[in-house]
């Protein structure tokens, strides 16, 4: 292994734009689209709202053009994965996702899968090991896909009282945490937090251009975060994947299930969720009730981690190592002390 000196290069950006219904979220990822890309495609599962920008006369949208993808429910990880697929085999510039909330909340969304298992039986917690694989899949097809996407997340909102120019209190509604799974935001290249009034706030932005401003999004934006991706150093050309020979003829494949396999789930998650059922029946053997569990899982994430997640696919690969780890020296430390405790007894008897 040899380290390098580090020089940014000029990858394919990954931009996403969160906020409340109506604060215009798609009218912003249009503009940033078309200062960074000629060709512009758009996946919409917001009930058709990017044409109603279509063949614009005036405004920051004149002139404007796109094709559109409309998705219906149910909103599955598989239809959005061949969407971003559809549009890089195209040769389309820049995709815009309108929305991927839908994905995870959304009708037949991945929490509306996890609750059709949970409703067949089984474990709750372990459920997530068919959930956390789809839901990386899909983070995975957008990181990696061959064109800048967009990507626009619906935000939580709730109302705050502030005073208006009259010096009366007025309800104002303001956006909270991006709808999708928890982390998801952290995954791109910048995060625009926009506002109802439509100003738009940096909540992450590798390209430091935006940092501590408060602003409208423009076509300005999207032109100065290209001239900071072309300032980077060229990036190589991927090397030639060697041509697969032709498969022989064979029996025809067998339908795919509804659900991923455990190949499709990934070795390591499987052997973590086998590893974490085992210590939990053990314990379970030794009286741990399902409560008494997470309370010390919880006191124990708490104080490591300073994280109490409620699902165990909520936690990272590391953390839930340590969950593991944890569950064992509590079973130990369980039969050391009844151990202890008979070999006192039977010496007194």
């Amino acid at each position: 292994m040899t380290f390098k000196k580090a020089e940014r290069t000029q990858a394919t950006l990954k931009i996403a734009l969160t906020g409340p219904s109506g604060s215009g979220k798609t009218f912003s990822g249009l503009i940033i689209a078309a200062a960074i890309g000629k060709k512009i495609a758009v996946v919409d599962s917001e009930n058709k709202s990017a044409s109603l920008y279509a063949d614009m006369d005036k405004g920051a949208l004149a002139g404007i053009a796109f094709d559109v993808l409309d998705i219906e429910p149910p909103y599955t990880v598989a239809k959005y994965v061949e969407a971003i697929e559809a549009a890089e085999k195209a040769g389309y510039e820049v995709l815009l996702v309108d929305s991927i909330s839908h994905a995870w909340a959304g009708e037949g969304g991945l929490l509306d899968k996890k609750t059709a298992l949970d409703a067949r039986g089984g474990n709750s917690y372990t459920n997530w090991a068919t959930i956390t694989p789809e839901q990386e899949r899909f983070k995975a097809r957008i990181l990696q896909a061959n064109m800048h996407v967009i990507c626009t997340m619906r935000s939580k909102q709730d109302y705050v009282l502030e005073d208006n120019d009259k010096g009366k209190k007025v309800p104002k509604k303001v956006g909270l945490a991006p709808i999708q799974r928890d982390g998801m935001e952290y995954e791109f290249t910048t995060v625009f937090d926009i506002a109802m009034d439509h100003n738009a706030v940096a909540s992450k932005d590798r390209t430091g251009l935006f940092d501590g401003q408060v602003f409208k999004i423009s076509k300005d934006t999207g032109v100065k975060i290209m001239k900071w991706l072309k300032a980077g150093k060229a990036a190589a050309a991927p090397s030639p994947q060697p041509q697969a020979a032709a498969p022989r003829p064979g029996p025809a494949p067998a339908p795919e299930s509804e659900f991923p396999s455990d190949d499709q789930a990934g070795p390591k998650l499987l052997l973590q969720l086998e590893q974490f059922a085992k210590a939990k029946a053990v314990l379970a053997k030794l009286g741990i009730s399902e409560e008494k569990l997470w309370e010390g899982i919880h006191m124990f994430t708490g104080k490591n981690y300073q994280v109490a997640h409620t699902e165990l696919g909520d936690f990272t690969p590391d953390q839930v190592d340590g969950i593991v780890a944890y569950l064992a020296a509590w079973e130990k430390n369980i039969v050391e002390k009844r151990a202890a405790k008979a070999a006192k007894e039977h010496a007194h008897a």
